[in-house]
């Protein structure tokens, strides 16, 4: 098992950063968000609603897809930091079904906080988190 950056020591320095992402964001996971978040839009849950209204498919909560992205940084520090502030632009919407990727890295680090940014592609290439980022704070 290799061992996280941030596992070893805190704060990691500037240009690491947790592995990259790559999460398939299945229509049954927008169907589980949407019942725990209460945001039952058509958009994220009825297919033939989303097409008359020009999407493509069914599309993904722009929350739950950075909360994927926050997840995924947040298991690469397990308990040696928490999250502290996220920031993020919804750029475009991801389909159901689509691959979300993106490669995080840290730009600001230092005894108090590392702020690790994000920008996640859908499998088309489009941006649907852009600016993202991600601060961590040590824990103790």
């Amino acid at each position: 098992m290799t061992e996280h950056p941030i596992m070893s020591r805190f704060p990691p320095q500037e240009g690491e950063g947790p592995p990259p992402l790559h999460q398939r964001i299945s229509q049954a996971r927008i169907d589980a968000y949407a019942e725990a978040s209460g945001d039952h839009n058509p958009i994220h849950l009825n297919e033939q609603f989303a097409r008359s209204v020009g999407l493509p498919s069914t599309i993904a909560h722009g929350l739950l897809t950075l909360g994927v992205a926050c997840a995924a940084v947040e298991q690469w520090c397990e308990a040696h930091a928490w999250t502290g502030r996220v920031t993020c632009r919804f750029s475009a919407p991801l389909p159901s079904g689509q691959t979300v990727s993106g490669h995080p890295k840290v730009v600001r680090s230092d005894e108090e906080r590392v702020v690790v940014e994000l920008e996640a592609l859908s499998e088309a290439g489009e941006r649907v988190l852009s600016k993202a980022e991600i601060e961590l704070r040590p824990l103790g």
